[in-house]
């Protein structure tokens, strides 16, 4: 390993001039001091001089002992260039400028040290992230709590340019069998994992991305990950659980604790009847009920988490479906004689509570404050556990309006989709189940007031046809 002083000092004092302006640049960023793409600039021409200066300092010492600069060749199978060092070992690069680089490192003239630990390439590929992705507060967060639960310290220690393919696949196989992940948290680790790899590739720390040799299936089929399927009373309410949690909220709404006025409860019931997500139940307007139906077409989302205050909520003028979308223009869900009662209802208390407004949220607190997606979810699942019920969350609702409402009365599942506000695929793939109390429907349908038998099967003869009465009947 060469030793830092066989540098230039004069190339040396340059190349940790342009390392400290990289880290001022980065201090700048992480302030918001400069925006992404004026730094991305400035950024892209520091590069262009620090190249410049490393492949200076290369040629000065990549030489033989003769003084002749020793070769560089293309491997046009690999896609990669590289030489040999002094001590007969190969050093590799995607670019030139890469090789250079990697050059520079292998004869220990590093200025700034790059990272090189699993832990230390994600802390930079997610920072990266957090600087440049569309993606919400939340989704970041669900990214580190991927990376904390299913990155052991041992693997996020080890140093990335020496995990090869077979070390990344026994440590994915036993990271499944300690977790033995859903097929969703699966997905998640591989994308974590996905990310770093990607990233010091595109960095050049490493010279290929190894993740693509994870093939999902195998840890499906293998039974690496949970990939059981749920039966319908884990999704969806029967037709029954759903009366019986409207009951519950009736009883409850008039104790005393609530005096006629349980807003989470009022809310709960709505999405009982027309299965809305839960920060589109909360963001509802009076505006937005309109003769014939109710305009579904806002959401309430995540603000800034606030001292002393804790999360603070805003209304989002699009739903979750409509993110991705030009035409954010909401869907319409028919107004039934039961939501119509229940708005009444509501609308009546507030108008004696004196908190009514026409242009206001539906579902608000005595002090005018809106319910916000926390507090729903806490009140329903407070509910859920006291009926003894294993489903808790809001989905189910969803599921439950699709399985027992939607598809009995018809509609396809384009506008089974269309109500709900997602798409038919999803619809079919993660909506639509068996409903619960439908085997007797099924029986009905068989044995309509036609057949002749309308009370079942008489089991006394046994299910034995008469041959001489099936035949007559045959001849008719």
């Amino acid at each position: 390993m060469y030793e830092l002083k066989l540098l230039n000092p004069d190339l040396q004092k340059r190349l940790q001039i342009l390392s400290f302006k990289k880290n001022m640049l980065r201090e700048e960023m992480k302030c918001g001091m400069i925006g992404f793409a004026e730094a991305a600039e400035q950024v892209a021409n520091l590069k262009r001089q620090e190249r410049k200066l490393i492949k200076e300092a290369v040629d000065a010492i990549h030489v033989k002992n003769n003084g002749e600069p020793r070769s560089i060749k293309l491997n046009e199978g690999k896609g990669l260039y590289y030489t040999s060092m002094p001590d007969k070992s190969q050093v590799y690069g995607k670019t030139l400028d890469s090789l250079y680089e990697n050059l520079f490192h292998a004869y220990g003239l590093t200025i700034e040290k790059n990272p090189t630990t699993v832990e230390e390439v994600f802390k930079q590929a997610f920072e990266r992230k957090v600087q440049t992705s569309t993606n919400k507060s939340n989704s970041l967060k669900r990214n580190l709590n991927t990376y904390n639960t299913y990155f052991s310290e041992d693997f996020t220690k080890r140093d990335i340019t020496k995990i090869t393919k077979e070390d990344l696949l026994a440590y994915t196989k036993s990271m499944c069998e300690e977790f033995h992940p859903s097929k969703k948290e699966f997905l998640a680790y591989k994308g974590i994992l996905n990310l770093i790899f990607e990233y010091a590739f595109d960095t050049d720390i490493r010279i290929d991305n190894p993740v693509p040799c994870i093939h999902n299936e195998d840890y499906y089929k293998d039974g690496y990950c949970n990939c059981v399927t749920r039966e319908s009373e884990d999704n969806i309410f029967s037709n029954k659980q759903i009366e019986d949690i409207r009951a519950f909220l009736k009883e409850r709404n008039v104790t005393t604790k609530f005096k006629g006025y349980d807003i989470n409860g009022y809310a709960i019931t709505l999405s009982t009847f027309i299965g809305t997500r839960v920060g589109e139940i909360c963001s509802l307007k009076w505006s937005d009920i309109k003769e014939y139906f109710i305009w579904i077409h806002s959401q309430m989302v995540e603000g800034e988490r606030i001292a002393g205050q804790g999360m603070t909520w805003e209304y989002c003028p699009y739903t979750k479906n409509e993110r991705k979308k030009s035409s954010k223009k909401g869907r319409y869900y028919p107004l039934t004689d039961d939501t119509r009662a229940l708005l009444q209802e509501i609308k009546a208390k507030q108008v004696e509570l004196g908190i009514y407004d026409e242009h206001g949220y539906i579902f608000i607190r005595t002090n005018n404050e809106p319910i916000n997606p926390n507090s729903y979810t806490k009140s329903l699942k407070k509910m859920m556990d006291k009926l003894g019920y294993k489903v808790t969350n809001n989905h189910a609702f969803r599921k439950s309006v699709n399985s027992n409402i939607l598809i009995p009365m018809g509609l396809d599942e384009v506008q089974r989709a269309d109500l709900l506000g997602h798409s038919p695929e999803v619809n079919l793939n993660n909506y639509t189940y068996k409903r619960l109390d439908d085997s007797n429907e099924i029986y009905q349908r068989f044995n309509d007031k036609s057949n002749d038998n309308p009370k079942g099967l008489d089991w006394s003869r046994k299910n034995i046809v008469n041959f001489e009465t099936h035949k007559k009947r045959k001849s008719l």
